[in-house]
């Protein structure tokens, strides 16, 4: 008698998962057996002492957890520092993190995988963190495999499945070694980017400016505002056009385009900017703290 059977004879609800036939109806624990088959026991069927005494034997599953692939749970073993290796049959020469939300929390799971690893050379490792979060884990194994590019890709998505969605890429990591520390970065990116809401497609290039300025104490934050930014920090629209014109290098044609204004009219606020503050925004060194600040302010 197999394993299921005998758990079978004690709980009658017991069901082995099945995804082609999508999730059962009802409230219902999932456990994952010799980490391959998932089972599911109705809710009713167990109460709090008997779902903790299966816990101590079987591994519990969350719903978002239950597609994971053997490769999956490899890789989520090793990132969360419960494996010391990975053990793949072929092991990439380089990878990169690509960190997911999608806004409706009853999008199904499985569809959503093979949407997205349809435009993927292969299937890459994919880990549902929780019902709305999950981390794909981009591959490479060939020196000619070139990275797929995420903005694409979540224009079809969101067309797709009607919900919104974020992506934040990781830097390459060579040393495979080192992915469980890159993780933790990568996480830490993400969740700046959503902070700020930086856009759909992120990158480590576009959150490293706010990692500096996320990193202060708040009462550095205020001594630098009160500092850099007296007399202005009530006045929105001339620190946006501040903003704009340090994104533009100092280039106060580029800024005033951007902007849709005349070219006097910035360099009128960039001037009133200097001499309300006292902080000559067209030297490097104060300008950068200056936009430090702006970012912080989520304009």
């Amino acid at each position: 008698m197999s394993y299921i059977d005998q758990l079978k004879q004690t709980y009658t609800s017991l069901f082995v998962y099945d995804s082609s036939k999508g999730r059962p109806s009802g409230e219902y624990y999932l456990f994952r057996i010799n980490n391959e088959e998932v089972v599911g026991i109705a809710a009713e069927e167990l109460n709090e002492r008997e779902y903790n005494l299966l816990s101590t034997f079987l591994q519990p599953v969350q719903h978002h957890e239950i597609a994971l692939t053997q490769k999956d749970l490899q890789w989520k073993a090793f990132i969360d520092g419960k494996s010391e290796s990975l053990r793949l049959l072929k092991t990439p020469y380089k990878i990169r993190f690509v960190l997911f939300t999608v806004s409706d929390p009853s999008l199904e799971p499985d569809t959503f995988r093979e949407a997205l690893q349809a435009f993927f050379p292969f299937e890459m490792p994919l880990i549902w963190l929780n019902e709305t979060k999950g981390l794909l884990i981009e591959e490479f194994v060939d020196v000619a495999q070139e990275p797929v590019s995420l903005d694409s890709v979540v224009e079809v998505l969101m067309s797709d499945f009607y919900t919104k969605i974020d992506f934040y890429v990781s830097e390459d990591i060579e040393d495979l070694s080192h992915a469980p520390r890159h993780y933790t970065w990568a996480e830490r990116c993400f969740s700046l980017a959503k902070k700020y809401q930086l856009g759909q497609v992120v990158s480590f290039n576009d959150v490293i400016p706010y990692v500096f300025v996320h990193s202060l104490p708040p009462e550095d934050l205020y001594a630098l505002n009160r500092l850099m930014l007296a007399g202005v920090e009530e006045d929105r629209d001339l620190l946006r056009t501040i903003k704009v014109f340090l994104e533009s290098g100092s280039n106060a044609s580029l800024a005033a385009k951007l902007l849709f204004m005349h070219r006097n009219s910035l360099q009128y606020r960039v001037d009133k900017f200097v001499e309300k503050t006292g902080v000559d925004i067209k030297q490097f060194e104060q300008g950068l703290v200056v936009y430090l600040l702006l970012l912080h302010s989520n304009l």
